[in-house]
């Protein structure tokens, strides 16, 4: 069974002798770089795949066309291929001839000449050397520039408007424009005036409690008795100064302001639950940044698992504001709610064993994880061709190899004795080469 490589093999520079490519009669599972060698009867072709089909590289014949003559100038021996292309046409070629379908170079005919005619006036013949020139008419102008460009232009009509300042009254005439008449070019031909007559003003007439009339302005009068007015005793009124505290009675009563400045010192500082927050979605928005009146003491509880500005929550934390309009983490306190023993996928509460070759010290609640000594390093320097580690292992050990620059598995020769491991490369590398001997069982 053919050793199996699952990662690159890079040869350093060395070479690959009495190599062959896969042959087979039956193409191998595809992959984009793979060739072989299709060894079907009368085929025999070297071929590629390029990710979507199999190519087969084949002879390339060039043979010259009809009006093509192909000329090899490719040195002998060499890898590269060089055709030179050139036209077989009879006759001489000059800047005065053109190549005609039957391949030969010949002069083309002479320009005859064309007429320039308009809806009326009289043609006018157009010879060899002539030049037409298209002027402006009525409103309409002309302008030619780079690159052979004739631009037809509108002229500029100059229109003169006049405001009216007249403010008619009721009853009163003014003139307004009913309608326009304009050409098929849209030019204004024709103004329809008419007359409007503005209604006088009614008269107006109040009755009930309120009576008056009037057409432009109303004088009323307001019935005797139809509005009472009273006014508050001022002694009874409480002021947020005054506070609600020392005027528990039932012969006061307090202003707005009072009734919000006692309820404000009375929660300040004390927990107020707003409901359920979704960490997943931060709804609602606490944290980016929040959004809505968030006083020192609103406390919500997490419903869905997510990110708190950068601390993690799960399902079942509080998150409770220290200040006033919070905006940053340090202005919060977060309260964990479900935190279990840990199992091996769900994160808790736990500790640490030592396990085999690991050994485990704690300091104030923080435990430490070494490895003991079941393991040995050593390196090959570079320009060298081998490098020894001692160890006290016996012969059970494992070996790997790597470049100490690119971090690369690098393959080398090793020899095992009970007490030592020796790497030994064929060739010198540019880089350290670290030897990792671990100890088995």
């Amino acid at each position: 069974m053919a050793i199996q490589f699952l990662n690159n093999l890079n040869l350093n520079d060395n070479q690959l002798l009495n190599a062959k490519v896969q042959v087979a009669s039956t193409a191998p599972t595809a992959a984009k770089g793979q060739i072989y060698l299709d060894s079907t009867t009368n085929v025999n072709t070297f071929k590629y795949h390029d990710g979507s089909q199999w190519i087969g590289l084949k002879q390339l014949n060039l043979n010259n066309s009809t009006f093509i003559n192909l000329s090899n100038l490719s040195a002998t021996g060499s890898n590269v291929i060089s055709l030179e292309a050139s036209l077989n046409a009879t006759g001489t070629p000059d800047n005065t001839k053109f190549l005609r379908g039957d391949n030969t170079w010949a002069a083309p005919l002479q320009y005859a000449g064309w007429t320039l005619s308009g809806n009326t006036g009289t043609p006018q013949s157009i010879d060899s050397g002539n030049t037409v020139s298209i002027l402006g008419g009525t409103v309409m102008s002309t302008v030619a520039s780079a690159t052979d460009t004739l631009t037809i232009n509108h002229s500029s009509v100059t229109r003169t408007d006049t405001t009216s300042t007249a403010s008619p009254s009721a009853g009163a005439t003014f003139t307004a424009v009913d309608s326009v008449t304009s050409s098929a070019e849209g030019h204004i031909t024709a103004l329809n005036l008419k007359t409007v007559t503005l209604p006088s003003n009614p008269t107006i007439t109040l009755t009930g409690d309120v009576t008056g009339s009037g057409t432009t302005s109303i004088a009323t009068t307001i019935s005797s008795g139809a509005v009472e007015f009273a006014m508050i005793d001022p002694t009874v009124v409480i002021t947020s100064s005054e506070g609600i505290g020392s005027n528990n009675n039932d012969v006061t009563l307090p202003t707005s302001a009072a009734v919000k400045s006692y309820v404000d010192s009375a929660v300040a500082g004390g927990l107020v639950y707003q409901g359920g927050y979704n960490a997943a979605t931060n709804t609602p928005n606490l944290d980016s940044p929040p959004t809505g009146t968030i006083k020192k003491g609103f406390m919500w509880t997490v419903t869905a698992d997510g990110l708190f500005f950068t601390e993690q929550l799960r399902v079942g934390d509080s998150v409770i504001a220290e200040i006033d309009s919070p905006t940053t983490l340090a202005d919060w306190t977060t309260v964990q709610g479900n935190i279990d023993l840990a199992t091996l996928t769900t994160v808790g509460i736990g500790n640490v064993n030592a396990g085999t070759g690991i050994s485990v010290s704690y300091s104030n609640g923080t435990a430490t994880v070494s490895t003991t000594s079941t393991s040995a390093t050593g390196q090959i320097t570079a320009g060298s061709l081998f490098g020894t580690v001692n160890h006290t292992f016996g012969l059970n050990t494992m070996v790997q190899t790597l470049d100490a620059i690119t971090g690369d598995t690098v393959y080398c020769d090793v020899t095992r004795t009970t007490s030592s491991v020796t790497a030994t490369i064929s060739a010198v590398n540019a880089n350290n080469i670290i030897i990792l001997v671990q100890k088995i069982g």
